[in-house]
């Protein structure tokens, strides 16, 4: 069986980054998915206020990025650099970028 280099795998499931237009996180994160060819989709919270407001209440956070990433229907975990939470069911923490891509990688490439 051949080794497969993590640019040679495909990925599976969905990913969604919740950014702030000002936020260097969050365009050090874009770039890197980008240069890696990863798929993604983007939702500015300052544009989707609504959306912005259910993550924060939902997840105890107000820190950004945060990464929603879906493998099939119902299966699915948010990545955060922060937050409140006492139960973390289905969410990961991240203290850096790097950590975040790492957290989401593993998930996307299921290594």
């Amino acid at each position: 069986m051949e080794n497969k280099t993590v640019k040679e795998k495909k990925g599976v499931g969905k990913i969604t980054l919740y950014t702030l237009p000002y936020c260097m996180h969050c365009k050090v994160l874009k770039s890197t998915l980008d240069k890696m060819g990863v798929p993604y989709k983007e939702v500015d919270v300052e544009e989707k206020e609504k959306m912005g407001d259910w993550l924060e209440d939902n997840l105890k956070t107000e820190s950004y990025p945060i990464i929603y990433f879906e493998r099939v229907p119902g299966e699915y975990v948010y990545i955060l650099s922060k937050t409140n939470l006492e139960s973390l069911n289905n969410v990961r923490i991240f203290t850096t970028i790097e950590q975040a891509l790492e957290i989401l990688l593993k998930y996307y490439y299921e290594i």
